[in-house]
């Protein structure tokens, strides 16, 4: 006799919404441990040695005016994710991510 699964499993209706919010909650706490990653390597290394996604510079001088470091796209990144429910990270901004993660290895 085959087992009853609605006796063992609670029954849950797998819908695309479950689907969707079931991933949402794993690429939330995925940018929250990079965060964290960050802020350990950035704590053990010292936070001026953490680089600059982006930069600003000016264009007479070369001199930095404006910066945006890692841990900072990162955060940004997740806030945007939190929200508003509509977005969805590009594969760009994914891979970005994965390399941030071997990038600050302890």
């Amino acid at each position: 006799m085959p087992p009853d699964h609605a006796k063992y499993h609670d029954a849950v209706e797998y819908t695309p919404e479950w689907y969707e919010d079931r991933i949402s909650s794993i690429v939330a706490k995925k940018i929250t441990l990079l965060r964290e990653r960050i802020e350990a390597w950035s704590s053990k290394n010292g936070y001026e040695n953490m680089d600059n996604t982006e930069e600003t510079r000016n264009e007479d001088t070369g001199e930095v005016i404006w910066s945006r470091t890692d841990w900072e796209y990162v955060d940004d990144t997740y806030n945007h994710y939190i929200n508003d429910k509509d977005y969805r990270p590009y594969p760009a901004t994914l891979i970005k991510m994965n390399e941030l993660w071997k990038k600050y290895k302890l």
